[in-house]
């Protein structure tokens, strides 16, 4: 049937009354996670939203979300337009399993927090490692090439290659306009502390 004839049946539905409805496709959202152990700033609102078309922002803090002053100081700096909330490692994976229609940017500190997760990661789109200060247990950090301000214990390198094996897909990045690297080629770029 042409587009025309399409039309036309939809135009006599509308006309006589009769209840008609199209097959329709439900767009889905995609979900999104960042390591930052900055968790929610103006780089995330600035750069990330705008590039990732995000809706929503969920900052995973299983410590911030018990100090009701902190999150507000946090999520003061959010535009209006943009949900947002900080969120429990549990509520987080709540969150997850519902599918929405819109994109959503969740945001944790620490690669360690990627284990509060399993099935969950598999179904985002992406991980972006993108920020961790150096702490007691670093190791290892990204040379200028990697592209990133990102420090590393033998635990998060570890996780890291597991969660690659898996099919998790990683994406070393600072930056949407910085180059992006897969984990397996931004590895080879890590350098001792």
């Amino acid at each position: 049937m042409s587009v025309n004839g399409l039309l036309i049946i939809v135009e006599y539905c509308q006309l006589f009354g009769f209840l008609f409805a199209l097959p329709y496709t439900q767009i889905m959202g995609k979900d999104f996670l960042r390591i930052d152990d900055r968790l929610i700033h103006g780089q995330i609102v600035m750069a990330w939203c705008k590039t990732l078309n995000i809706k929503e922002i969920v900052g995973i803090d299983d410590k911030l979300v018990a100090n009701k002053t902190l999150q507000s100081i946090m999520l003061m700096g959010i535009p209006a337009v943009y949900k947002k909330a900080i969120v429990s490692s549990e509520d987080a994976r709540k969150m997850l399993a519902e599918k929405t229609d819109h994109n959503r940017l969740f945001v944790t500190r620490w690669p360690q927090d990627l284990l509060n997760f399993s099935e969950e990661l598999l179904s985002l789109d992406t991980v972006y490692v993108g920020n961790a200060a150096k702490t007691p247990t670093s190791k290892f950090s990204f040379s200028r090439e990697g592209g990133s301000v990102f420090f590393a214990s033998d635990e998060d390198i570890q996780l890291f290659n597991d969660l690659s094996a898996q099919g998790v897909k990683l994406i070393v990045q600072t930056v949407p306009n910085a180059p992006a690297k897969t984990w397996i080629e931004a590895k080879n770029t890590l350098r001792p502390i």
